[in-house]
């Protein structure tokens, strides 16, 4: 985590250094007091008063001015450090691969890149603060005690470890407590999640009062482990306080008797219990940061654990070969999910032709969808090589791969951007001429010269003014603009009506005449039967049948084709 903070060092050490000089200053104030005590008030010295007190406003004056310079830089470091370590981590997931995005909720993740990089943030400034002021504080208070009287400094000695020993015995309790609150926190931002995501299926279902109820149940869960955990953490303080108390009534009384016995000044007690005073702030502070501290040790732990991930680079790129022949390879490949010993694809060989436009079908389960997320390496193949112009998938370098596949997934997202802005998601460096050029393929364009603001019409949240149809087509003008040489759709029809169905079918079919490589997944067989020109039947991971569609539908091999086929043409 270091690496993160480092540019920062310049700016936290002049922070330490300005909360230093505050210490000093505070640490000089209770031996002028003294002075002015002794000197000044026994001896009705009104002029060393004067002076003497000018003196304490001048230090006092140069303890505030240190005070705000460290603040401005404490503050500065700390949030340039959170800005950064929130970018890194943003950037890092963004290249995690979908096996490493299974491993962690969306709502675990947003926790992760805000709260707990504002508690290891918030932790960062405390330190610079409040430990750096309580170890130069305490430490020299104590120091200063000494050297006013020995004798009464033993009380320290007595004092400092009972507080240790208090403080690590209930930050040790703490530490499970807050790991809790945390998973629990998790929980509940999740449920939120789902119900802000499904709010129109819930009031379809008048199910407001279940969710209502089940969001309160988690929210008293964590509430309930929130205040068990911060009760530990706060009954310390009775403890602490009773025993800063007994130590200031023990240098009073020990300290009373060395006055009357004319071995110690009354400005000296008063100094000698303003650097009591000192101490016990200063471990009074360090045991709040303790307290912190159980908290931010287990955000410290969920932030590094995203940090920690390791993204595979390919540290050299293979030469494409533009002219091979097949454009995709799959060689006995086998694939399972992280964690899983049960494989979704098993030896799986084809060889897929530039100009192709491949059908895919099967029941629900048979390792559809699967097979194409393997393509642009969403995944990772168990066993097995898939190629792309030859050459190894995992041998390509960054954005190299996905440039050549154009993606239509089942579920159409729209960014909240205007048409065009999403379009060139595809493509950031297309003209206008390009995305109209795109749009007319995709058959969007009609459509989208009669909104209020042409391409420049907003799209709200989800893409919710607009219909199914009208997204998948900007969604197939997106991807087209990426002028990719093969295009995946996954189900792109499963959640229009028939009338859509037809209009996504009518842009498949202008895209097979343009000769682009497709692989469809889909429960339609008109498109099976309109569109491809060679049909991969699937079940339980395997490719049953691979053939023309002709074939397919006419002369199945397999019974379980057959099967498959009957019930869906009600045959």
């Amino acid at each position: 985590m270091f690496k993160y903070f480092k540019p920062y060092l310049g700016k936290g050490f002049l922070a330490a250094l300005f909360k230093m000089g505050e210490a000093f200053a505070d640490l000089s104030l209770p031996l002028i007091m003294a002075k002015i005590i002794d000197t000044g008030v026994l001896n009705k010295d009104f002029d060393y008063i004067l002076k003497m007190g000018s003196k304490m406003i001048g230090i006092a004056a140069i303890g505030y001015c240190c005070a705000i310079l460290c603040n401005y830089f404490s503050c500065r470091a700390s949030q340039e450090f959170g800005a950064n370590l929130r970018d890194s981590i943003f950037t890092k997931i963004q290249h995690f691969s979908f096996n490493q995005l299974n491993k962690y909720s969306q709502a675990s993740l947003i926790t992760r890149i805000t709260k707990d990089v504002d508690q290891i943030t918030n932790m960062f400034l405390m330190c610079v603060r409040m430990v750096l002021r309580g170890l130069t504080t305490g430490i020299g208070a104590v120091i200063m005690a000494v050297i006013i009287n020995p004798f009464l400094s033993i009380i320290f000695l007595v004092i400092a470890p009972l507080i240790i020993f208090l403080t690590t015995f209930y930050v040790k309790k703490s530490f499970k407590l807050y790991a809790t609150v945390q998973k629990k926190l998790d929980g509940l931002t999740l449920i939120l999640r789902e119900n802000l995501s499904g709010l129109k299926v819930i009031k379809a279902l008048s199910k407001e009062k279940v969710e209502e109820e089940r969001f309160s149940e988690k929210s008293d869960d964590l509430q309930e482990k929130t205040i068990e955990a911060d009760s530990l953490m706060l009954s310390k303080l009775p403890f602490i306080t009773l025993i800063m108390n007994i130590g200031v009534v023990a240098v009073l009384w020990f300290g009373g008797l060395r006055v009357h016995y004319g071995k110690l000044q009354v400005g000296e007690v008063v100094a000698f219990i303003n650097y009591l005073n000192m101490t016990l702030f200063s471990m009074n502070a360090l045991s709040f940061l303790f307290t912190l501290y159980s908290r931010t040790s287990i955000s410290y732990q969920r932030v590094k654990e995203i940090v920690d991930e390791k993204i595979e680079v390919v540290k050299e790129c293979r030469e494409i070969d533009e002219n091979s022949k097949n454009i995709i390879e799959f060689d006995n490949v086998y694939f399972a999910y992280n964690g899983s010993d049960k494989y979704i694809l098993e030896n799986i060989n084809l060889k897929i032709k530039r100009g192709e436009h491949i059908g895919i079908i099967g029941g629900i389960g048979s390792g559809k969808s699967t097979l194409v997320s393997l393509i642009p390496r969403f995944y990772d193949v168990s066993k097995g090589s898939i190629k792309v112009d030859g050459v190894d998938i995992r041998s390509y370098c960054g954005d190299q791969l996905r440039k050549k596949i154009g993606i239509v997934l089942q579920k159409t997202f729209l960014f909240s951007q205007s048409v065009k802005e999403n379009i060139k998601w595809g493509d950031q460096k297309a003209s206008e001429d390009e995305i109209k050029k795109v749009c007319e393929i995709a058959q969007g364009a009609d459509f989208i010269d009669k909104l209020p603001q042409a391409y420049d019409t907003d799209v709200t949240k989800g893409g919710n003014n607009f219909s199914g149809g009208q997204k998948q087509r900007i969604a197939i003008a997106r991807a087209l603009a990426m002028e990719p040489e093969v295009m995946l759709f996954d189900e792109p029809t499963s959640a229009l009506d028939p009338e859509m169905i037809k209009e996504v079918l009518d842009v498949m079919r202008d895209l097979a005449h343009e000769g682009m490589t497709m692989l469809i997944v889909t429960h339609e067989l008109g498109f099976a039967k309109n569109v491809a020109n060679r049909i991969f039947f699937m079940d339980q991971g395997n490719i049953l049948e691979d053939t023309i569609p002709e074939e397919l539908f006419n002369n199945p091999k397999h019974d379980r084709t057959k099967e498959f086929l009957n019930k869906v043409l009600n045959k």
